[in-house]
Parts: C-alpha cells; structure tokens; sequence
C-alpha cells in the first residue's frame, strides 16, 4: 500500500514537472527562431528606454495634451525593468512575449485548480482557435485583460464559491493589475454583464462590480483620471467613429471576425459525446463561461478583438471544466491517475510540437526583414535630421524604425493609431490609403509643408518623380527630402 501511495505521489509530481516545463519552454523555444512581434510591443520597448512623451515622438492632434499615454502602467514596468536590469529594447520585447504567455498559462493552472486538465484545455483551444496563443505571443500589455478573463470565470465556476469578502478581493486583484497594465479594458468589462445576468449568477455581478470600481478608483490614481478613463473612450472613438478608416484599414482587432466556427464545433461535439456517454449537458451549456463565449462570439461579429481577446480565453476555461468532469481529469488515484498521465503526456507533446514549429516562417520572419536586422549605421543617414518628420501611410515603418532607434530625434507623421494624428494629416492618409499607396499625388499636402530636415516614404515598385523632391532606394521603399536649392 505504502509503494502504491508513494507511486501515486511520484506520478502527480511527474505530471506536474511536464505540465509545466511545456509552458515554460514553449516560447523559449518560439523566441529561439529570431522571433520578434510586428507592432505593439516594438514601440513599448522603444518608449521604455527613455522618458519622452508621446507629443516628441508623433504628430498628435491638438485635441490630445503631449504627455498622453494609452498604456502608462505597462511603460512604467519597462522602464523600471530597463533601469533595473539594463536591458535593450530588444530583450525587452522578448521578456514582453515570454511574459504574455507564462502569465496566461501559469495562472491557468493556479485558478483552475486541475493542471492536467488545463493542459488539455489549452491544447484543444491552440488547434481548434491558434488566434489564442497567437495574441499571447503579441507582447501586447492586453494579456493582463486575457488573463483576468480567465481567471475570473474560473472563479466565478468553482464548485463552491469563496467567501464574499475574499471574493471581492480577489476581482478586485485582478482587475486592478489588468486596469492598471490595460487601462483600455475598462469599459469592455460591461461584456461580462449579459452572460451573468443570463447565468443569474448575481453574487457575480455584485463581486465584478464592487471589484470592478475598487480596481478603477485605484487605476486612476496610479495612472490619472484622463489617461485611465478618458483617453481609452477618445482613442476608440476615433479609431472607429471619426478615423474615416474602411473596415479592411482598421486595426486587426477591430474588424468583424467573420464568424468562425470550428471553435464552437469543437465545443458542439464534447456536449454530443457527453451526452452519449450518459451525462446531463444542461449545467454545461447554462454555466457563465458557455455563455460569455457566446456573447463574445457575437460581439466578435462587430468588433473581432471581443472574440480573441474574451471569448477565446472563456473556451478554454469551459473546455477545461468539460475535460475534467467527462474524462475524470485530475491528479487522482489509481487507474485513473495513470490514465490521466497518459493523456497528460499526449497533451504536451502535440501542444508543444504544434505551436513551436516554425510553419511558413511565422517566427523567423523577423530575420528577413532588413530594416529589422541592418546595422543602424547603414541607414540612419537616410532618415529625418533632428527637429523633422518621416512623413509615410505605414505604421509599419513606425514601428520598426522607432524599435531600432529609441533615442531618435525626430517624429513620425503615422504612429500606432492613426486616429491620434493631426486632422489635416489624417485626410493625407486616408486619401493615400483609399487610392493606392504608391500614387503618388496623393502625397502632394506632405510634399509641400516638408522641410529640409523632414522626409517622405514611399513604397512603390519604380521610383517616385515629384518636383523639388530626391528620393532614393530604402528597405522595399523609396525615402524622399527636398532638393538643395
């Protein structure tokens, strides 16, 4: 009996050591292919490395004071990570990935209080959904708000709830870190509200709510009323509302998903297979998590990042919850401990092998990116002289150039929402965008206004001709200035 116990102890630790050596080792070994994210989180790093405001680095619109910050709390850690550790913006944005991703997944295994059942959670969501693990792998200070998704509707699940003053403390916790790190997710928690109220899960609604503006009055003063309240609201306003941008020119997470499906076929097939094997659905599909999916899926019609952000996250929370209750996951005894390691170990090895493959260069892109990998001496010549403007429709070249070179003394006409941008300068854009980006005239207001310290970027297949102007060969892109008179 004894060898039997100490078996069973041996095998829980086992499982445990996988579990999470999969989590851990995961994006080391993305990161290991020369992996860099595309956008975000090149600009947090970059911002981290010294305390310039916003208004010395883009041309904001007067409606915004220069000292506007749409993620303070998250550049106040990479700053004081930076101060600390003195590490380049380059190893800032891979602590930003690696972060992202043992966040989630290590908090997972803490709130669901079943790791081998969160594992398998996780790896049916990766293949059914890869948008979960591909925001993660983002960088982006958004993983706090994913994160606490998760983290709450676990809670709000659990078999037997905590005590309502712990309860209360606990969303307030969390909320506050996600505020705090993501201040835009303030407002989007009123997602929660339908799948709650339909649920009737009123302790729920009263434990958010109460968490909820502990956390913002508590947001507010770390961060400032007007950047943890107001900015948020104008920034989406502009991007959707005011932007003047076509649907396929906003941001990713801010387009229709166009409704996917095989998340929800994956989760329509576990309720057929319960079923079949003789177990009541009806908890399955009346619970909290069933139904923020479905809200969120819905939501994601309209605006994607309700699907990927919120929805993807409460799938695998519901998904955890079915495995473990269907396939009596856990770290128990017996036959099923062993059956349970089997499946463990099955688990890992397709999560790990699925999502590290580097399939059609999707983590080594960065490696053939030129501007990404060329000594910054080969081109900072081209660039704007201290005082100017890099005038270009591709916010692309904002981040990358911005990435490589923090101390620039110059400041960018397009920059990560171009909503923020000068209105006579938003016109620019749009009518570039709605045209084509290489004609030319299009460009005609930046061309007259530059200086001689400014410059244009152009992507276009021949060389652009405009009077006045030289341009030449940069990166894909042609760069221009003012001919010397």
């Amino acid at each position: 009996m004894e060898q039997g116990t100490t078996e069973e102890r041996y095998t829980r630790l086992v499982m445990l050591l996988v579990i999470l050596a999969v989590f851990l080792v995961l994006p080391l070994r993305i990161i290991g292919y020369g992996y860099m994210p595309i956008d975000d989180a090149l600009r947090h790093s970059a911002f981290a490395m010294g305390n310039r405001s916003w208004g010395d680095l883009i041309l904001l619109d007067p409606r915004f004071p220069a000292w506007m910050d749409v993620h303070p709390g998250w550049h106040v850690f990479l700053r004081a990570v930076h101060d600390l550790t003195q590490w380049d913006q380059g190893t800032l944005v891979t602590l930003s990935v690696v972060m992202a991703f043992w966040v989630f997944t290590f908090t997972g295994v803490i709130a669901s209080s079943n790791a081998p059942a969160w594992i398998l959670g996780c790896t049916l969501v990766a293949l059914l959904e890869p948008g979960l693990l591909g925001k993660l792998l983002l960088g982006r200070p958004l993983f706090f708000s994913m994160t606490a998704v998760m983290a709450l509707l676990f809670l709000w699940t659990r078999p037997r709830p905590l005590r309502l003053p712990h309860e209360i403390g606990v969303v307030a916790l969390v909320l506050g870190v996600s505020l705090y790190m993501h201040p835009s997710s303030w407002y989007l928690w009123l997602i929660a509200l339908p799948p709650l109220v339909a649920c009737r899960c009123w302790r729920a609604i009263g434990t958010l709510a109460a968490g909820w503006g502990i956390a913002l009055a508590a947001t507010c003063l770390l961060n400032g009323w007007y950047n943890a309240i107001v900015l948020p609201i104008d920034v989406l306003r502009l991007a959707l509302l005011e932007g003047g941008a076509p649907v396929p020119l906003l941001a990713t997470e801010l387009q229709p998903t166009g409704a996917p499906m095989l998340g929800l076929m994956g989760m329509a097939v576990t309720l057929i297979a319960r079923r079949a094997a003789g177990h009541d659905v009806r908890h399955a599909v009346q619970a909290v998590d069933f139904a923020f999916v479905v809200t969120a899926w819905i939501a994601g019609l309209y605006v994607g990042r309700f699907w990927v952000e919120w929805g993807l996250p409460a799938m695998a929370v519901w998904f955890t919850r079915q495995l473990a209750e269907s396939l009596e996951i856990g770290f128990v005894g017996g036959t099923l401990q062993r059956r349970t390691a089997g499946m463990v170990g099955i688990s890992a090895v397709v999560l790990y092998l699925s999502q590290s493959a580097d399939l059609g260069g999707r983590y080594s892109n960065t490696l053939r990116n030129p501007l990404m990998t060329a000594p910054v001496s080969e081109f900072v010549s081209d660039l704007p002289d201290p005082g100017g403007i890099l005038y270009s429709p591709d916010m692309g070249t904002f981040y990358t150039i911005f990435h490589r070179i923090p101390t620039l003394q110059f400041r960018f006409s397009t920059a990560m929402e171009p909503g923020l941008m000068p209105a006579a300068d938003l016109k620019v854009l749009r009518a570039i965008q709605s045209s084509n980006l290489s004609m030319v005239r299009e460009y005609q207001p930046w061309f007259d206004k530059m200086t001689m310290a400014d410059r244009v970027m152009i992507r276009s297949a021949t060389e652009p001709e405009w009077p006045g102007l030289v341009f030449k060969r940069f990166y894909g892109a042609w760069i221009g200035h003012k001919a010397k008179p």
